[in-house]
């Protein structure tokens, strides 16, 4: 046979979704098939088959996958390890090093040469200057600037030259940082997803939000955190779990947490998928803890109170200073909610990206992985002295636990009404409000905005003599929540109202 008819295509598709070069896949059918054909023939027949597009996918798939970790802080090699383990690739380390090559990815040893001087110089100290306005790089030393200047901006300077700068624009923050004392603990543990530690943090309970987060003991990778009203719902804790579950692909070993009553769940999930797919004894892969000896999980929170949310609570304290919200006003409560928590969740979210792949340095004294960022270590342990703790599991198991026990996943999760959402989208468009891009520099003033806009909706919807009162947001406001507790009630809210006249005409 010399001709590569369509009894051919399957073949020629899996070896091309395998990786292989059209010299390969001409080698293949040589020694396989006895079949000779030109390169130009096999392209024109790829075409045809759509197998050109497989291969198209495959380099931007892969392009994404080495993107993603060289900006992680990967080094080559370990991207390289990560890429052969987890994406099925086949080539050496020096085609990996030549692709990230013509990628254009590099990573500079010096500082850019005209940030010494004139304007270069003025940039710099603004991309600095912005990164000391947001909540994490309020309180942050040299060598989490320049990690946050290379994640936020792509400038890749020297650790003296942040260390210098860092001084100068924030003397005040150098100094007080300068008189910590570190405390060393003992903490032993085999490898990553050994245990995996859980808990709380209510330092912005006063005003209605909580946060709860989940770190990896070995490499104290950050594997999730979450915003919401409440983190001593044990179903909120429970669906948590499940979530970072399905993302990882399995379970630890142990899990560790407070000895309250919101971690029930949790405990009860763990234990159920260990009996299940684990070879230890589930009623040891489960430990109720004392707050001050879940020494992982309060360390994160020391890190996320002096690097993110210290810089939150100053301005959620001046702004209750200053009046900007009442509270007790149920508008404003909602209001409240629907900005902040989505702002709350995505800034711990960046500063977890960038946690995870900021370098420590070396710790000679310190029994866990030192002189590497979280995620290369969580990603590559043999190469400092851990073992893979990570049970796998059916996660069609885990799809079926989180609908028996989380049949309303979406209620539960949600921290404002459905309707409001749709009303605030409308008011959007047909007020033509001028919506930027929230931040905690401009959230106040956007509250203000929709605060106006939802007074003119309320004022307009009043005027229409058939128009019910009690489904004002106001009324559906006072009616829906309930301010001391700060949970939305089960009962069904009224439909949406029509806007009969807009103050925008």
């Amino acid at each position: 046979m010399t001709k590569l008819g369509e009894e051919f295509e399957p073949i020629i598709t899996d070896l091309v979704q395998s990786g292989n070069s059209n010299q390969q896949i001409l080698d293949h059918l040589k020694d396989n098939y006895s079949i000779s054909i030109s390169e130009r023939t096999l392209s024109r027949r790829k075409a045809d088959w759509g197998s050109s597009h497989h291969a198209i996918q495959q380099t931007n798939d892969l392009e994404e996958h080495i993107s993603r970790y060289f900006h992680q802080g990967m080094e080559t090699s370990q991207i390289h390890r990560v890429l052969c383990r987890k994406h099925d690739y086949i080539y050496s380390l020096r085609t990996l090093e030549r692709k990230i090559q013509s990628m254009g990815l590099q990573r500079r040893q010096e500082d850019i040469g005209n940030f010494d001087e004139g304007e270069g110089a003025d940039l710099l100290e603004e991309c600095i200057k912005q990164i000391h306005l947001t909540p994490e790089g309020s309180n942050v030393g040299y060598r989490r600037l320049r990690h946050l200047l290379h994640t936020k901006y792509g400038i890749n300077i020297h650790l003296q030259t942040a260390a210098r700068l860092n001084r100068s624009l924030d003397p005040e923050g150098v100094e007080r940082r300068s008189k910590r004392v570190l405390k060393r603990r003992v903490f032993d543990v085999e490898g990553p997803d050994f245990i995996w530690s859980a808990d709380g943090h209510d330092k912005l309970k006063k005003f209605g939000l909580t946060i709860y987060g989940f770190i990896d003991a070995w490499s104290r990778k950050v594997l999730g955190i979450f915003v919401h009203t409440t983190n001593n719902n044990p179903r909120h804790i429970g669906y948590y779990y499940l979530q970072l579950v399905k993302e990882v692909g399995g379970i630890p070993q142990q899990t560790t947490a407070d000895g309250g009553t919101e971690t029930i769940d949790l405990a009860g999930h763990q234990m159920n998928l260990v009996g299940q797919f684990g070879s230890i004894d589930p009623d040891k892969c489960h430990r109720f803890t004392k707050s001050v000896h879940n020494q992982k999980i309060e360390c994160l929170r020391s890190q996320l109170m002096k690097q993110y949310n210290s810089e939150l609570i100053r301005q959620l304290y001046e702004a209750d200073k200053k009046e900007y919200y009442n509270p007790t006003n149920p508008v404003h409560h909602v209001l409240f909610l629907y900005l902040w928590v989505p702002l709350l969740q995505d800034g711990p979210n960046e500063w977890l990206t960038n946690y995870n792949s900021f370098k420590r340095r070396y710790d000679p004294k310190s029994m866990l992985p030192t002189g590497c960022s979280t995620n290369v270590c969580y990603e590559n342990p043999e190469e400092y002295n851990g073992e893979e703790g990570l049970i796998p599991v059916d996660l069609s198991c885990v799809d079926e636990l989180e609908h028996k026990h989380y049949p309303d996943a979406k209620d539960l999760m949600r921290t404002s009404p459905g309707w409001f959402s749709e009303i605030i989208d409308r008011l959007k468009t047909e007020m033509e409000l001028d919506w930027p891009e929230l931040h905690t520099q401009n959230v106040w003033g956007t509250f203000s905005l929709l605060e106006a806009a939802i007074e003119a909706y309320d004022s307009a919807w009043l005027e229409d003599p058939t128009n019910d009162p009690e489904e004002t947001i106001a009324a559906r406001a006072r009616l829906l929540y309930d301010i001391s507790s700060n949970t939305i009630r089960s009962s069904p809210s009224p439909s949406s109202p029509n806007i009969h006249s807009s103050p925008a005409s």
